[in-house]
């Protein structure tokens, strides 16, 4: 196994990473989307990719990500129009951020067609959050979810989005390969 490989297989487990620099992503943005419907027997996962249409994958909790695959960004368990709890007392005017709310999580889940793209080099997926370009969680598996870091700093209320992206700083990104949008709400729970 390579320095790499196993840099990223130790961050997979790991989950979070706290980088000092901005990143941005190479790779265009899925449309569509919709709300996963998920039901699980024996590994086997329903998930509706776009209104309307129903994909079935047989991908078991902990099945690792993988080049050619199709997969959603999830926040909350929801695939668009998640809503992020954040703590910020006082008035939230003023572009001001706080942490999130314990015991919210993101994930990503394999469908059989449209949403995102790990494109011909993928093996992990990255989430960022908001205009927040320090803090990212890392995925090496499927439907495994990861708790949001308490380290983030998100707006108090307003929109944003949750990138769930297979190109990361340095690392290659295919040109084939798409990220995935979660539009989100940020609601502040201490007002």
């Amino acid at each position: 196994m390579s320095w790499k490989r196993a840099w990223i297989s130790f961050v997979g487990f790991v989950g979070v990473l706290a980088l000092a620099g901005a990143a941005t992503s190479q790779c265009g943005p899925a449309t569509g989307g919709g709300v996963p419907t998920t039901s699980s027997t024996m590994g086997t996962t329903t998930t509706t990719a776009s209104p309307g249409q129903s994909t079935t994958t047989t991908v078991k909790p902990g099945t690792p990500i993988g080049p050619e695959q199709h997969f959603l960004g999830l926040v909350n368990g929801n695939s668009k129009d998640a809503t992020i709890y954040v703590v910020c007392p006082g008035p939230a005017a003023g572009g001001r951020t706080g942490p999130p709310v314990g015991n919210q999580s993101v994930s990503v889940t394999q469908v059989a067609a449209g949403g995102g793209d790990t494109g011909s080099q993928g093996h992990e997926l990255w989430s960022q959050f908001a205009a927040d370009r320090q803090h990212f969680v890392a995925f090496g598996t499927y439907d495994t979810p990861m708790t949001l870091p308490s380290t983030l700093q998100l707006p108090c209320d307003g929109t944003g989005t949750v990138d769930f992206s297979p190109c990361f700083d340095t690392l290659p990104c295919a040109v084939d390969s798409v990220d995935y949008v979660v539009n989100v709400t940020f609601v502040n729970i201490a007002v």
